[in-house]
Order: structure tokens, then C-alpha cells, then sequence
């Protein structure tokens, strides 16, 4: 079950968040803890909020980040996951996918009938978000010049 984050937690957190964007980009693109703060700074002042997952004992071992956006083109408002995290010590026991349906447990219970998250292709978290039933929506495509 989702948690709201303390403080304490929530400090944790941004002090990983480099890692944790790093991480899901499988580093190809190098993004400093200053750069990361600076990306998840707007995305909390627009109302967004860390929740957590912790183990029997108590301690954190996963996060997301969740909120509102904008799709502009449909002109609907969707959850958003802005960023999700287990922490190394704790994978490999499932976390990741109960922290997924938890997630969307939480979305929905805020009243959108839609979920959305943004995964770089290389990430292996794209087999997890394909297995729980996400589809592909677009894809941003790029050649180097």
C-alpha cells in the first residue's frame, strides 16, 4: 500500500534523483543532481506528490513521483507517473509492479480515467509497463547530424 512520503523521505528522495533519472535513461545522457532537481522542481510546485512504498519494518524501498498532465493535443487531463524508483537493495522481489498497480490505484482514485508515464526505449522498465497492459502512444525518434 502507497504511503504519503515524510519529509525525511522526501529529502531521501531528492537526493537521488539524478541516479533515478540517470538510471532510467541508462545513463546515455549524463544529468547532474542539479539539473535533476531543476526538471522536478516545476513538476512539485504544479501539485504533484512523492509517494512510497515501504517494507514490513518500515523502511523505504520504492517511490513515485504522481500528478496531473496536460495531453494538448486531446485536450484531456491524465495521471501522470513522472517518475518511479525501487531502490537497488530491494529489487528483484516484485516491487517494482506492486508499485505500478499501486499507482494507478491511487490515479484512479483520484478521478482520471487514464495513466500515463514516459520511458526512454532502452529502459527495462518498458517490459514491466507492456506486461501490466500500457501501450505505446508515441514515439520520439532522433538522428544524430
Amino acid at each position: 500500500m502507497l504511503q504519503m512520503v515524510t519529509e525525511k523521505e522526501k529529502e531521501f528522495i531528492l537526493s537521488k534523483a539524478a541516479d533515478s533519472l540517470n538510471e532510467g535513461m541508462k545513463n546515455e545522457i549524463a544529468i547532474s543532481q542539479e539539473k535533476a532537481e531543476a526538471i522536478i522542481s516545476p513538476v512539485l510546485s504544479s501539485g504533484a506528490n512523492y509517494v512510497v512504498l515501504r517494507n514490513e519494518e518500515g523502511s523505504l524501498t520504492g517511490w513515485a513521483l504522481l500528478g496531473e498532465n496536460h495531453d494538448y493535443i486531446s485536450d484531456k487531463k491524465v495521471g501522470f507517473i513522472f517518475d518511479l524508483h525501487v531502490l537497488p537493495e530491494h529489487r528483484g522481489k516484485g516491487l517494482s509492479k506492486i508499485l505500478i498497480k499501486e499507482c494507478i490505484k491511487e490515479i484512479k482514485n483520484k478521478g482520471y480515467n487514464e495513466v500515463r508515464l514516459n520511458v526512454y526505449a532502452s529502459n527495462f522498465a518498458k517490459e514491466i509497463y507492456l506486461k501490466l497492459g500500457f501501450s505505446e502512444l508515441q514515439s520520439i525518434m532522433y538522428l544524430n547530424i
